[in-house]
């Protein structure tokens, strides 16, 4: 990390692991709510090492390590939202987000419309891909042309077309 001065104000430079591991702590210390879950999260800090140090700071209670099982990661932070909480879910790889797709459309997507307005979903799903890591080819990734064919039509929604 290095340190830049412009006019006045100074800033840090860091890897884009280094700034969202700073926000995830910076979150957590403000507001008790907020918990981070997800494969290899904890003792590891993560596949990316984002949450590397968090556990030992704030304890299994608020960085937990799950199973190797997307949608209950999923699942469960929808539950903890519904509770009160802010839980931040990591899926190590893009690759491995498809197996949480029905809780995040079916469940999570529609919570405000389905309760009129009353309940409110506060879930961060962090989903890495690019960078330095190959998942499978992509032929073989039938999530991407999901995620692909999903931010289109939520394009045309927001503009107003069909």
């Amino acid at each position: 990390m290095t340190t830049s001065s412009t006019i006045g104000t100074t800033s840090s430079l860091m890897t884009m692991g280094a700034a969202l591991g700073a926000g995830l702590r910076s979150a957590m210390e403000d507001d008790p709510r907020v918990l981070v879950m997800g494969e290899d999260v904890g003792v590891l800090g993560g596949v990316f090492r984002v949450t590397d140090g968090l556990h030992k700071d704030f304890g299994d209670r608020r960085v937990v390590d799950t199973p190797l099982a997307e949608s209950g990661i999923v699942g469960t932070a929808i539950e903890l939202a519904l509770r009160g909480y802010r839980p931040v879910c990591e899926i190590q790889f893009d690759g491995f987000v498809y197996p949480a797709f029905d809780q995040i459309v079916s469940q999570l997507a529609k919570m405000r419309a389905r309760s009129a307005g009353r309940l409110a979903l506060p879930v961060v799903i962090r989903v890495p891909f690019g960078g330095r890591h190959r998942g499978g080819r992509a032929p073989q990734r039938v999530e991407r042309g999901v995620l692909r064919s999903h931010r289109r039509v939520a394009s045309r929604r927001l503009l107003g077309r069909p």
